[in-house]
């Protein structure tokens, strides 16, 4: 169970499942992923190999979701960067859902450094840091993933974009809006990488330093965000050849690596690896060793030769690179081993960056050792490139003379914009003066004026305080007669219940003692008594009819009429409707059922279905003297729709009173029985089912027909 989640609250419990269903997720996608070995299939050692073993077992246990994010992520450190992404989504579904920012924001950094070719999925990744809660950490995350799509856009944007986009930054940067630390931060690195693009020289460092000093402002454990910045102004004042600059931002660098594995091993994730990291730091600060002291030149090359002994990744690099060496030789001025070294892996695609350098300690060396031959094609080799770089600086300084240009004239602008705006503000102002001078006069005047209404005011205010009073008087007189109303409909309710049920016991009595008394009569007057009863059980069946409707009305009324809809066979119960009103046919009329024969079912409450069509029956068989009447339905199962058809052969209904019988207490002919409220009450009771219940006016074949339309389902 999650520590501090109790699972008799409902919205704990479906935490906790989501935690445990992310979990389960996690280790299939892992699973998935070939974190379980089974072979050497995978290109782990056995190191690497034994130690996912050992946090599979270990995860198959586990019950906290903090430990199990420990796990998850030391699997994720000993993933490859290409198999890192469904882990880390995991993990960060587990994150957000325990509420644990620190492993959150950690991964959704380290998926961001995965995604740093697509400002898309790095976009994507903000609005994940977005979902945590606010604070310093997710700040500083969201600020170092919008840097990496600055890096993005600078690598894989057209010439055009990158022009454009300079420029809405320098307009960014120059506006008067105000902007907090992170965006100016954001707003100054991706204009440093702009400049940076095309060309290498004093603007560059100009922005550089100022970068700089927002990031001192940061807290201490913004390592992220001082990473990002000591990587670019380490390599661009190495290129600007501003060399004691970018051996400061390497120590940097390196205090930061030790303050990340301080931090990191702190939380138990013991796989996080940065030796890669050092290597390199080692390998640049080595290049700088004409002005380094021979102890720190010692130190740095024991300590890159110590990782390419011990680490797979430094060890690759060392294979195509071989530069902490050729450093090395050249420091101690063995220049028959730095030119076997130079020879070696001078022309390797991963020093092309270093090739001039390179080149130039090719000649000294071979100057040193008289080796002619090399001397000559390595010199030829040099001309060629140093007339390259002569070109290109030159490109460079006339890009930076443009950029410098673009933003003094962007400056310019701005500027003059702010002029204009001051003298439109001036003139403004004397504007405002005038109409303030011209308000002071009109408020004077209607001062003078408003003293006069002041007592007219206060006059009207007394009356509208006494009609006030007697509006509150009024309101409370008719809250009474409001509640004394529906106090009466309440016991109108109550009356119309209590008289139904008064009435029913003796309607039943009588009839049963009419039938008594027949079956106590001797034979020869029981033909003419059974008339009698007839009559006796037809008028209590009218009469109970005339209650029931009453109580529906007033059911439907107060709004109590109970509803239960259930699968019910609509064969069933056409039968039971029609059973229910043969007795009242007059001699001659005949009822009639149209069934199919087969089984059709629908859901809807089958006791008001069978109340609508009785009543519809009841009055169709008081009016039909002489003919039949005919119940069928029709189904329409696209629209989900029923239609109930009840036709008689009676004397009809004119179309001007097609609505006028669904009215209460209407009846066409006063001298027929009832009360006028059965088809009122059967309207009702449609539409209460979601149905309608309607005469069809378009029916010309003698008698009437109604059709009642109810859903299906």
């Amino acid at each position: 169970m999650c520590p501090g989640i109790y699972l008799n609250n409902p919205e704990n419990m479906k935490l906790e499942m989501k935690i445990n269903r992310i979990i389960h997720i996690a280790l299939t996608v892992a699973a998935l992923l070939g974190v379980t070995f089974d072979g050497a299939a995978l290109p782990y050692d056995f190191n690497k190999k034994a130690a996912i073993d050992s946090i599979n077992k270990e995860l198959a246990v586990v019950t906290s979701p903090t430990d199990s994010l420990v796990l998850l992520s030391n699997l994720f450190d000993l993933h490859p960067r290409q198999k890192r992404d469904s882990l880390g989504k995991m993990i960060y579904r587990l994150a957000l859902a325990t509420g644990n920012s620190h492993f959150g924001l950690d991964v959704v950094r380290n998926l961001g450094n995965n995604h740093q070719k697509s400002d898309s999925l790095l976009d994507i990744d903000i609005q994940h840091a977005m979902r945590f809660e606010p604070s310093d950490d997710r700040d500083e995350t969201v600020t170092f993933l919008r840097m990496l799509r600055n890096t993005a856009k600078v690598n894989y944007s057209t010439e055009d974009e990158k022009e454009r986009e300079f420029h809405r930054i320098v307009r960014m940067l120059n506006s008067s809006e105000e902007k907090d630390l992170y965006e100016c931060i954001v707003l100054l690195h991706a204009l440093c990488l702009y400049i940076g693009d095309g060309s290498q020289g004093e603007l560059l460092s100009k922005y550089l330093d100022r970068l700089g000093g927002m990031i001192e402002q940061l807290r201490p454990e913004a390592y992220s965000l001082r990473n990002c910045y000591y990587v670019l102004a380490s390599m661009s004042y190495a290129n600007n050849e501003e060399y004691n600059k970018a051996i400061e931002m390497d120590h940097k660098l390196l205090e930061l690596l030790d303050g990340l594995e301080d931090g990191i091993l702190g939380q138990g994730r013991k796989y996080r690896d940065y030796d890669g990291n050092r290597y390199i730091l080692y390998t640049r600060m080595l290049s700088y060793f004409p002005l380094l002291s021979q102890k720190e030149v010692e130190r740095y090359y024991k300590e890159a030769m110590n990782l390419v002994e011990h680490d797979e990744s430094a060890n690759a690099t060392n294979s195509v690179s071989g530069c902490p060496q050729i450093y090395y030789a050249m420091y101690n001025k063995d220049y028959a081993k730095a030119l076997e070294l130079l020879n070696k892996y001078r022309d390797m695609p991963y020093n092309a960056p270093k090739k001039e350098k390179l080149l130039k300690y090719t000649i000294k060396c071979a100057e040193k050792l008289g080796d002619n031959e090399t001397l000559l094609a390595a010199s030829r080799e040099y001309n060629d490139i140093l007339e390259d770089i002569i070109n290109e600086r030159t490109r460079e300084k006339y890009k930076e003379l443009q950029l410098v240009y673009d933003i003094s004239g962007m400056k310019q602008a701005h500027a003059d914009e702010a002029r204009m705006l001051t003298r439109k503000a001036f003139v403004w102002a004397l504007v405002a003066a005038g109409v303030l001078l011209v308000l002071l006069v009109t408020m004077w005047m209607f001062f003078r004026h408003a003293r006069k209404l002041s007592k007219e005011l206060r006059d009207t205010n007394e009356a509208l305080r006494r009609e006030s009073e007697n509006l509150k008087i009024s309101q409370a007189e008719l809250t009474a007669a409001r509640d004394e109303a529906r106090n009466a409909s309440r016991l109108k309710s109550d009356f119309i219940k209590n008289m139904s049920n008064e009435v029913a016991v003796p309607l039943h009595t009588i009839n049963e003692y009419a039938n008594l008394i027949i079956d106590c009569s001797e034979a020869g007057y029981k033909p003419y008594l059974k008339h009698f009863s007839e009559l006796v059980a037809l008028n209590s069946e009218l009469l109970t009819t005339i209650v029931n409707d009453v109580l529906n009305l007033s059911e439907i009324d107060s709004h109590t009429l109970e509803v239960s809809r259930k699968k019910e066979n609509l064969e069933n119960l056409l039968d039971i409707a029609a059973d229910s009103v043969r007795h009242r046919l007059h001699d001659g009329v005949t009822l009639r059922v149209e069934n199919t024969g087969k089984e059709v079912n629908v859901v809807t409450d089958g006791r008001r279905l069978v109340q609508i069509l009785v009543q519809l029956l009841t009055n169709a068989a008081k009016v039909t003297r002489d003919g039949e009447i005919v119940v069928s339905y029709d189904l329409d199962i696209e629209q989900g729709k029923m239609s109930v058809v009840v036709t008689d052969d009676g004397p009809g209904i004119s179309a001007a009173n097609s609505e006028r019988i669904f009215e209460r207490f209407v009846k066409l002919d006063r001298n027929s029985q009832g009360a006028g409220i059965g088809l009122s009450v059967a309207r009702r009771m449609a539409q209460i089912l979601g149905g309608t219940l309607r005469l069809d006016t378009e029916y010309q074949k003698g008698g009437a027909r109604f059709v009642l339309t109810l859903p299906i389902d």
